[in-house]
């Protein structure tokens, strides 16, 4: 076999295994690759199941594209961060809903949830489907409604507040559920229904699928049956996942066989259902007489408008654009917005019928108490026997009050002679009290005028000390200062000279390699030229040879020309052929003698062509070694300018380094010299100062024996006044404790015995309800606790 048809069929062999890779909108499955949205028939299909004589009975569980299957249901979980509405609004794009665990879903969930955290290490929080409804006080749902029959909350603060929060899974709580607010960026994880359905009907849900996840890979499950009882449809069937020891239950649905209660409890079209699900049909819509606010038009048997243009079809779910989703969104937000609006116009009118009606019962009860307190006065009005009465007790009265007022003026005349006596005795007490008192006044001036004085002095003594400590700082902070900035310009000086010689070694390695660059140079150029002079001999040498091989060649076809004329001659019979052949030789020696001139001048032009470029050559060589010599000239003046420059700069550093270490030496000299004073003067400062703190510490520790003496004295007086007053008012308060408790009896006593039983039975139960309320606190504290702990157990 020859190699061609080898390599023939080697191409044939492998366009037909990778035929089936044409299509480009295969899914790959979990059991087996090969399942494609677009795909053959299930007859046709690679993948269809050759009948055996017992085949297993087995059905398809479906996830769409970016789904994973946990249990019995598929799970997508979304890395990126958005807010709770944003999530719910992505998944239903995906044509899923945020995920509503059930018991032991959220279980299997939160396992599912570990793993892929432990691998990608994210620790952010994960949205789910469940919203806090702040009417009802309770946790719901979101896409169902309905309200939470079983949760995995941790532990939450009651006393915070759930408005406006949303479920997440807490990965610091270990998955367990907690609330967070709506408008966080978070993850999130989409929930979709996982379709189990036989070999022939999975290519409905692909070709299904290709609408929303066009081009992207679906995964699939093979479910064996493991019931026995294949046509018995009154049980859950049990199942088993291929390749795993994973069991399922997958629960049956009713059929429309049972006929009983059909039309009356007939359920409604898709109220509860996906449509992803295999068994879902769109439901009919019903024309509107109002035109849609989106995209598309619905269809109408008979134009309403007088215009001629053509409305499309009315969208399905699954035809509906992202702009529609987008316009639903909208109106439904602006629906919400309306209902917020009106229940804050009925809050408003109700709050407003509340103060009216406020304001009515308060103008009501002012008339009220109006009309009564005129009936009272009414009431009281007395008669004219009445008014007799009543004017002579009044004159009666009278007798006995001016009878009083006498007694009361002797009394009063009596009271003041006694009271005159005690003010004479109390102002002569007073006037021997304000002696007393101006002259403790005086001492305690004259001693609070010593001790400001003295404080005065010490606090002058501490500015001095304050003033030449912070002068003395400043001098040293100066000096600081002037040598940090000298060793400054010094370290700068420094470095500009080592910065100029590491540029001058520089300058001088380039100009090294300049010079061997430009020596190179040369040498490449005499080396060209010499093997370009090589060339030039080698190409005469064999052109002269070419011309000595021409020139031998010319002369033996003269030759041979020559013998054929006179060859010819000898054979010429006539005289006619014979002029003829002189005349054919004379114009052959005439060409050959235009030939070997048109030759030679050829030859001249080619010669002097040559040497005018051989002429150009040496004159563009000596216009470069021109130029090579006048940059080198003006290079070496360069430098030599810079080497002058170069040495002016480091005399002037150096002289200028010499200026600095002079004014440096005698800024030194100076500071000491300062130094010297400040310490002289601070040295007979401080000696000052310390006699006059000994004199004046002395004065006032004699003063301060004198008056802690004096206030010792006066605080054993006031210590006595204060033991009899206070004797005095522990008396008063027994007393009056005294006459509190025989009231107390008394009052009691007054009671009648059944009174008094009550009573003691009223404090009695008053006693026993606070112990019981006590023993309900720390009956409730102690189940706190335990709870609490079981909880933390549980974790």
């Amino acid at each position: 076999m020859s190699g061609s048809h080898k390599m023939w069929c080697c191409q044939v062999f492998i366009l037909a295994l990778f035929a089936h890779t044409i299509s480009a909108e295969f899914h790959i499955s979990a059991a087996q690759a090969g399942v494609s949205f677009d795909g053959p028939s299930p007859a046709q299909s690679p993948a269809a199941v050759t009948p055996t004589s017992r085949p297993k009975r087995r059905v398809y569980a479906l996830c769409p594209p970016q789904f994973h299957r946990v249990g019995t249901d598929c799970y997508s979980l979304v890395e990126q961060r958005s807010s709770w509405l944003e999530a719910h609004f992505f998944c239903k794009d995906k044509n899923a809903n945020l995920t509503e665990p059930g018991k032991h879903a959220d279980r299997k969930l939160r396992q599912f949830l570990q793993k892929q955290d432990a691998l990608s290490g994210e620790k952010d929080p994960i949205w789910l489907g469940a919203t806090y409804d702040h009417h009802n006080n309770q946790w719901q749902w979101s896409m169902s409604g309905r309200s939470l029959t079983t949760d995995s909350f941790s532990r939450t603060d009651p006393a915070q507040p759930l408005d406006n929060n949303c479920a997440i899974y807490d990965p610091n709580l270990k998955y367990r559920w907690s609330a967070r607010p709506c408008s966080d960026k978070l993850r999130f994880i989409c929930q979709h229904k996982m379709p189990k359905v036989s070999g022939p009907n999975r290519f409905k849900i692909y070709n299904r699928w290709n609408a929303t996840y066009p081009n992207q890979l679906a995964n699939e499950v093979v479910l064996e049956i493991l019931e026995p009882r294949e046509n018995d449809r009154r049980f859950h069937r049990r199942v088993k996942a291929e390749g795993s020891d994973e069991e399922m239950i997958i629960p049956n649905r009713r059929r429309n066989n049972n006929r009983r209660n059909n039309q009356r409890n007939r359920p409604i079209q898709n109220q509860n259902q996906h449509p992803n699900d295999v068994n879902y049909q769109p439901s009919e819509q019903r024309q509107r007489n109002r035109p849609r606010a989106s995209t598309v038009a619905p269809p109408t048997t008979q134009s309403v408008n007088p215009s001629n243009d053509v409305l499309a079809a009315s969208p399905t779910p699954q035809q509906m654009t992202q702009y529609d989703r987008k316009l639903q969104r909208q109106r439904e937000r602006e629906r919400r917005r309306q209902l917020r609006r009106q229940e804050r116009q009925k809050l408003a009118r109700k709050q407003k019928q509340e103060k009216q009606r406020r304001q009515k019962e308060e103008r009501q009860r002012l008339q009220r108490e109006e009309q009564q307190r005129r009936q009272r006065l009414q009431h009281d009005e007395p008669k004219p026997q009445e008014i007799d009465e009543l004017r002579q007790r009044s004159e009666e009265e009278h007798e006995k009050k001016q009878r009083a007022e006498q007694e009361r003026k002797l009394r009063v005349e009596h009271e003041k002679k006694q009271r005159e006596d005690q003010e004479r005795k109390q102002k002569e007490d007073q006037e021997k009290q304000q002696r007393d008192e101006q002259e403790r006044i005086r001492q305690a001036e004259e001693e609070q005028q010593a001790r400001s004085h003295q404080q005065q002095l010490h606090e002058n003594q501490q500015q001095q000390l304050r003033e030449l400590k912070a002068k003395q700082q400043r001098q040293e902070q100066e000096q600081e200062y002037q040598q940090q900035k000298r060793d400054r310009e010094l370290e700068i000086l420094k470095q500009r000279q080592l910065e100029t010689d590491r540029q001058h070694a520089a300058e001088e390695e380039a100009e090294k390699l300049r010079l061997e660059r430009i020596q190179k140079q040369r040498e490449l150029e005499a080396e060209q030229r010499r093997e370009r002079e090589e060339q030039r001999r080698k190409q005469r040498e064999e052109q002269e040879e070419l011309d000595r091989q021409n020139h031998a060649k010319r002369l033996a076809e003269e030759k041979r020309m020559q013998e054929l004329y006179a060859e010819r001659l000898k054979q010429a019979n006539t005289e006619r052929e014979k002029q003829l052949a002189q005349a054919h030789e004379a114009k052959r020696l005439e060409e050959l003698k235009l030939q070997e001139q048109l030759k030679k001048q050829e030859d001249e032009r080619q010669e002097q062509i040559r040497r005018e470029q051989e002429e150009e050559e040496k004159r563009q060589e000596l216009q470069r070694l021109e130029e090579a010599r006048r940059f080198e000239e003006k290079e070496l003046k360069r430098l030599h300018e810079d080497n002058l420059r170069r040495e002016q700069q480091k005399l002037q550093r150096e002289q200028e380094i010499a200026l600095r270490k002079a004014a440096e030496q005698k800024l030194a000299e100076e500071e000491e010299i300062l130094r010297k004073e400040l310490s002289e003067e601070e040295r007979a400062v401080k000696q000052r100062l310390e006699d006059e703190m000994r004199q004046e510490e002395e004065s006032r520790k004699a003063k301060e024996a004198e008056e802690r003496a004096a206030e010792e004295a006066k605080a054993a007086e006031q210590k006595r006044r204060l033991e009899a007053a206070k004797k005095q008012a522990d008396e008063e308060v027994k007393a009056k404790l005294e006459e509190k408790r025989r009231e107390y009896a008394s009052r009691i006593s007054a009671l009648s015995p059944e009174d008094q039983r009550k009573f003691i039975e009223m404090r009695k139960r008053r006693k026993q309800l606070k112990e019981k309320k006590e023993r309900d606190q720390r009956a409730k504290e102690l189940k706190r606790i335990q709870q609490a702990m079981r909880l933390d157990d549980n974790e």
